[in-house]
């Protein structure tokens, strides 16, 4: 069976990364069987091919990094359909949905309200350094990633807003998911598609979080985009 290498369970979510749920949630869409399996912060950071996760090994020893290529590679090695009915009008409205979900709403939503937001990242570090003994080395080692992501954050067009801007931004990103998504079962249509899965994992972690911010508040005014969270959630993960 195919490994999944992911981070570690937080709180309700498969994984803490957004990413491992968006892999993991594309391959029960795709019907591919896997094995997920943690490797503790500190290992991953030596055993991960770029220091982050996800990575898969395949049955046939292949490994692979990065969900995109992930997603990709097995496409082509399996012959997965589900983005096969989509027109070419169709696959570029998927590819910018997915751009706003992994290069806007990723940052000024979920690294902000958990790992900027100073009001947050007590509670999620706990969470995060919940299978490790505490120790003054353990703070030393959470403080060093909290620092490298808000260096990465302010990098980014979002990280040089203010925190009013970057809310704002947030929400304007869920107005357009919801406007897009409108009455329909999936984002792309009457059938789930690849960008499902990553709109899934910004949802689940969106919803399913013990973080405060006007950006929860706000998803919680998209009754259509809730809806379609725990149709989902039912459907592929406790279905």
């Amino acid at each position: 069976m195919m490994t999944v290498f992911g981070l570690a369970k937080t709180w309700d979510f498969p994984d803490a990364s957004p990413y491992v749920c968006k892999l993991v949630m594309w391959l029960r869409l795709a019907g591919i069987d896997y094995d997920l399996q943690y490797v503790p912060w500190p290992d991953m950071i030596e055993k991960a091919p770029r220091k982050s996760v996800p990575w898969i090994e395949d049955t046939d020893g292949e490994v692979i990094h990065d969900t995109t290529r992930i997603i990709d590679r097995l496409t082509e090695k399996y012959a997965v359909q589900i983005d096969a009915h989509l027109s070419d009008q169709g696959r570029a409205q998927m590819r910018a949905w997915q751009r706003l979900l992994e290069d806007h709403y990723y940052w000024a939503s979920l690294v902000h309200m958990r790992w900027i937001d100073d009001n947050n990242w007590p509670a999620y570090k706990e969470e995060l350094a919940a299978d490790l003994e505490p120790s003054p080395e353990v703070d030393a080692f959470f403080q060093e990633i909290r620092d490298y992501l808000m260096g990465e954050f302010n990098g980014h067009a979002v990280g040089k807003m203010s925190t009013d801007e970057v809310l704002k931004v947030a929400a304007e990103d869920l107005d357009a998911l919801s406007d897009g998504l409108g009455g329909q079962p999936y984002l792309m249509g009457d059938r789930p598609t690849s960008v499902d899965a990553m709109l899934y994992a910004c949802l689940l972690q969106t919803y399913v979080t013990r973080c405060t911010s006007p950006t929860v508040d706000h998803a919680r005014t998209k009754t259509n985009l809730e809806a379609y969270f725990n149709r989902l959630h039912a459907e592929f993960w406790t279905g």
